[in-house]
C-alpha cells in the first residue's frame, strides 16, 4: 500500500508542475495589448503629475480615487491596467477612464493621448488639467463615441467647437458631474 501511495503521490507533483508550466505558458501568450500600445501609454503617464490635492473633488463625490497611472509599468501589458480596457480581438486600446486619477499638467494638441485612433470612450474628469488647449486633438477619435471631461477649466474654446457638431459622440459630459 505504501508503494501506491509513493506512486500516487509522484504522479500528483509530476501533473501539478505540468499545470503550473503549462498555465504559466498559457498566460503569456494570451497577452493582448500591442507593446508600441503601452510605450504610447507610459509616454502619455510621462506627462502629468500626480497632486493628491485635486483628489478632494472626487472625495466629496464618493467616487473612487486613486492615481491609477501609478500602477502602469514598463514591461506589463496595458490590458491589465488600471483605467484601460483593450479590445479582446485586436488587443488596440478602446478605452481609458482616467478619472478622478490626481492628474495635473497640461494635454497639448500633440499629446500622446491622440495616438489611439480606435478609442471610444474617454473619461478624463475630476483630474487637473487647468490650462490645457486640446480642441483639435480631440478631432482626431473617428470612433469616440463616449467623452467626459467634467470639472475641466479650458483655455480655449473646446464648447464652440466641437458641441455645434459632434457627430460621433453618443454622450459628452462637460459640466460638473460624472
Amino acid at each position: 500500500m505504501s508503494k501506491h501511495l509513493l506512486l500516487c503521490f509522484l504522479f500528483f507533483i509530476s501533473f501539478s508542475q505540468l499545470l503550473l508550466s503549462s498555465s504559466s505558458s498559457f498566460s503569456n501568450s494570451t497577452k493582448i495589448c500591442p507593446h508600441a500600445q503601452s510605450l504610447t501609454l507610459l509616454q502619455f503617464k510621462q506627462s502629468f503629475s500626480i497632486k493628491k490635492s485635486y483628489s478632494s473633488y472626487c472625495e466629496y463625490r464618493h467616487l473612487p480615487n486613486y492615481p491609477k497611472t501609478e500602477y502602469w509599468k514598463e514591461g506589463s501589458d496595458c490590458y491589465s491596467w488600471d483605467g484601460v480596457t483593450c479590445d479582446l480581438v485586436t488587443g488596440h486600446v478602446i478605452e481609458l477612464d482616467l478619472s478622478c486619477s490626481w492628474l495635473f499638467g497640461t494635454i497639448y494638441s500633440n499629446s500622446t493621448l491622440f495616438l489611439f485612433p480606435h478609442l471610444r470612450r474617454l473619461n478624463l474628469a475630476f483630474n487637473d488639467f487647468y490650462g490645457s488647449s486640446v480642441s483639435t486633438g480631440f478631432g482626431r477619435f473617428s470612433s469616440l463615441t463616449h467623452l467626459n471631461l467634467s470639472d475641466w477649466d479650458f483655455q480655449d474654446q473646446f464648447h464652440q467647437k466641437f458641441l455645434t457638431s459632434p457627430t460621433w459622440f453618443h454622450s459628452i459630459s462637460l459640466g460638473i458631474g460624472l
